[in-house]
């Protein structure tokens, strides 16, 4: 039990760290402008909805280490906008994007066990839940998803939530089926 909460623990700061070192490129691009006080986005209303998200894409693991992973990535994604606290000219919501949940899921592989796919799958399906609970909850449904590539917000419209995750809960079932499927055929 110790070593789950532990693992929990230190897979949150590092998903942590990495979303909030993320928006610090942002500061190097061109679309850049200055970024607004993140400080009515830390409502119960924000983190209890991106932590349920992240909860349902990550209960489809049917392991609790995994489903609370799930949960805390997608709410800890909004570290990024704490860039916004040192008043600087940035691109806002930098992690919202598909190289941070690579890069994201590269480092914790890494970090914490190369065949760790189910991990790599909870930090994809956190950011992808967070994006669904942006969208669903009418809360700005404009993300950079292709930077550094393509620099610009695209906007979903709020019923395009379910795509979201929908596309978390895929990758999540994925993962969990091809990880059983190898545990079935090692013990045979």
């Amino acid at each position: 039990m110790r070593t789950e909460i532990s693992f929990v623990i230190k897979t949150g700061l590092l998903f942590c760290v990495l979303s909030a070192g993320f928006s610090f490129v942002g500061m190097l691009l061109p679309e850049r402008g200055l970024l607004p006080n993140p400080s009515g986005g830390l409502n119960l209303h924000e983190i209890g909805g991106h932590m349920l998200w992240g909860l349902v894409a990550g209960a489809v693991f049917l392991s609790a280490r995994y489903i609370i992973i799930t949960g805390i990535f997608a709410v800890l994604i909004d570290s990024d906008h704490l860039i916004a606290l040192l008043h600087v000219d940035a691109l806002s919501r930098m992690s919202h994007s598909f190289a941070f949940s690579a890069i994201a899921i590269v480092v914790l592989m890494i970090s914490f066990g190369r065949r760790d796919y189910k991990l790599g799958a909870a930090a994809f399906a956190g950011v992808l839940s967070h994006l669904s609970f942006d969208t669903f909850a009418g809360n700005d449904g404009k993300f950079p998803l292709f930077v550094p590539f393509y620099n610009h917000q695209i906007i979903f419209p709020n019923i395009d939530w379910i795509y979201f995750e929908i596309a978390a809960i895929a990758i999540v079932g994925t993962v969990t089926l091809l990880a059983r499927r190898k545990e079935t055929q090692v013990q045979n």
